[in-house]
């Protein structure tokens, strides 16, 4: 296992980009919306939005932890098992959303269910709309969902990659492309042909 393993700060980037991006499908709900409808949009895009974060921090230090593992095995019971979490904890946060989305929002004509209104009696006055809107809106939570991948594609477009993007970084990567440098060097030297050297000889002397 190679001790010069070092961490570097690749998350400072990518978790700007993840804001970016919540931020622009925010301003792209408002847009659509034209309302106060747009804060439960904004509540759900900031809680996955938030989540998705939470899961990027979460990558990065199993990719710490695993890279330090002597067993191998373990290492890819440690990812399958961090893999599954990320999965199961996306999964209990929709559904939750889910709930709150339908039981505090005026259900459709096709269903009824007893339901609270929490924006109309926190604002009795505000227009119908707002006032029958969920507390969190599933579909502001399903589309912050995406601010990871978004952000993926703004790094890759942007060619932030050369400022830190990256999980990790070993020492010995960079001693081994000096020596391939040094090498190649040598190389090119040896394989110049002897006029080429009795030429710069001459020039020398």
């Amino acid at each position: 296992m190679n001790e010069n393993f070092e961490p570097v700060k690749p998350a400072s980037i990518m978790k700007k980009m993840i804001l970016v991006a919540a931020l622009i499908i925010i301003i792209i709900g408002a847009v659509y919306y034209r309302s106060l409808v747009i804060i439960p949009f904004a509540f759900g895009v900031m809680i996955t939005t938030g989540l998705n974060i939470l899961k990027f921090r979460m990558l990065e230090r199993t990719v710490q932890k695993v890279v330090n593992m002597d067993d191998q095995e373990a290492g890819k019971n440690t990812v399958r098992f961090q893999y599954l979490l990320r999965y199961v904890l996306t999964g209990v946060v929709l559904v939750a959303i889910g709930f709150i989305h339908t039981y505090t929002s005026e259900p459709p004509f096709y269903r009824e269910h007893p339901w609270f209104s929490v924006w109309g009696t926190l604002f009795p006055n505000a227009p119908e709309s707002f006032r029958t809107a969920p507390f969190i809106s599933i579909w502001g939570a399903l589309a912050g969902l995406f601010t990871l991948q978004i952000s993926v594609l703004f790094i890759r477009f942007l060619k932030l990659e050369k400022d830190g993007t990256e999980f990790i970084k070993y020492e010995d990567d960079e001693e081994d492309e000096e020596k391939a440098d040094i090498d190649e060097t040598d190389t090119i030297d040896c394989e110049k042909p002897d006029s080429e050297n009795n030429d710069e000889n001459n020039v020398n002397s």
